[in-house]
């Protein structure tokens, strides 16, 4: 048996750019902007992205994954996209299964949508973080945990009263070759940078009990000069990456021929561990007219040895 562990990190997009319906707006821009997700949402179908991101995810055999943004749209009542099921199906169709280890719900809501998008009635997202382990992993899974977030940003949406954007993590306690580790998924907020810090003190409040080799991964949305985790944990992009390591982010729509990474903001870090091996996911263009990006992110895989 081996002591090294593949992990991953992939933020799978929910398929539209929602701040276009966050914070009070005007109903003729309002409603403008709404005709816009609807348009996203149907170009980003995730019945056809799924594919792409088992694709990515496939050919490095990941024993644990952590993804972000793992959404359920329905339109009045009945499932549009089951984003886990999807992905599941498609890398198992790959001959890589996975389980599901663990999953924290996080945000979610309703709006309603017109006939001229193709998608009319009531739509509803719900959105969550998941952990998934091969199936024919060495790596074993004992105690899970998960957590929300006590401070959420609170945002007005669709010009209707506040709600908050829910934040959180999931995890478990592994070994591998008789070694423990423990592994933590995580998407701290986007669009306010004091919540985004205090979530991420509270994810490190909630892991101080593991005194082992821990592993972190996740979309931060922060660059590596404000993700501001401890020193204790090593960076794998800085450890064995070769150039930028870009993450973030393509056009709302998938359409654009050439890549829109700018940033870095999603994350494996390692604790205890030694990174001997890292790598992005789904950062290449695909051949095609119109989606050409599994993702908005791009994601980070890496092979660590305990």
């Amino acid at each position: 048996m081996s002591n090294s562990v593949v992990v991953a990190t992939y933020n799978l997009y929910l398929g539209a750019d929602l701040s276009l319906v966050l914070g009070d707006r005007p109903p003729g821009e309002m409603a403008a902007n709404l005709e816009e997700v609807e348009r996203q949402l149907l170009a980003t179908a995730f019945d056809r992205r799924a594919e792409l991101v088992a694709d990515a995810l496939a050919p490095h055999a990941p024993d644990l994954v952590g993804l972000q943004e793992v959404c359920t749209w329905t339109l009045e009542g009945e499932t549009l996209w089951d984003f886990g099921a999807l992905v599941g199906e498609a890398l198992a169709d790959r001959g890589v299964a996975y389980d599901v280890v663990c999953e924290v719900p996080t945000f979610g809501g309703t709006a309603h949508l017109g006939v001229e998008a193709g998608l009319p009635g009531a739509i509803t997202l719900s959105g969550s973080n998941a952990v998934l382990r091969r199936a024919d992993s060495p790596v074993q899974v004992g105690e899970t945990g998960r957590g929300v977030f006590g401070e959420a940003l609170g945002v007005t949406s669709l010009n209707t009263d506040d709600l908050a954007i829910t934040r959180g993590w999931c995890g478990a306690a592994c070994e591998v070759d008789g070694r423990p580790f423990a592994f933590v998924n995580t998407h701290t907020e986007a669009y306010a940078a004091d919540s985004r810090n205090t979530q991420r003190d509270e994810l490190l409040a909630a892991a101080a009990g593991w005194a082992g080799p821990l592993v972190v991964v996740g979309d931060f949305n922060a660059t590596p000069a404000d993700v501001g985790m401890p020193a204790e944990f090593v960076d794998a992009w800085v450890a064995q990456g070769s150039g930028p390591g870009l993450t973030c982010c393509q056009a709302p729509d998938l359409g654009n021929p050439e890549s829109l990474l700018h940033e870095r903001i999603d994350y494996v870090w390692a604790r205890g561990a030694e990174v001997e091996e890292v790598a992005l996911l789904g950062e290449v263009p695909l051949e095609g007219p119109d989606l050409r990006w599994p993702s908005d992110h791009a994601g980070v895989v890496a092979r660590l040895a305990f």
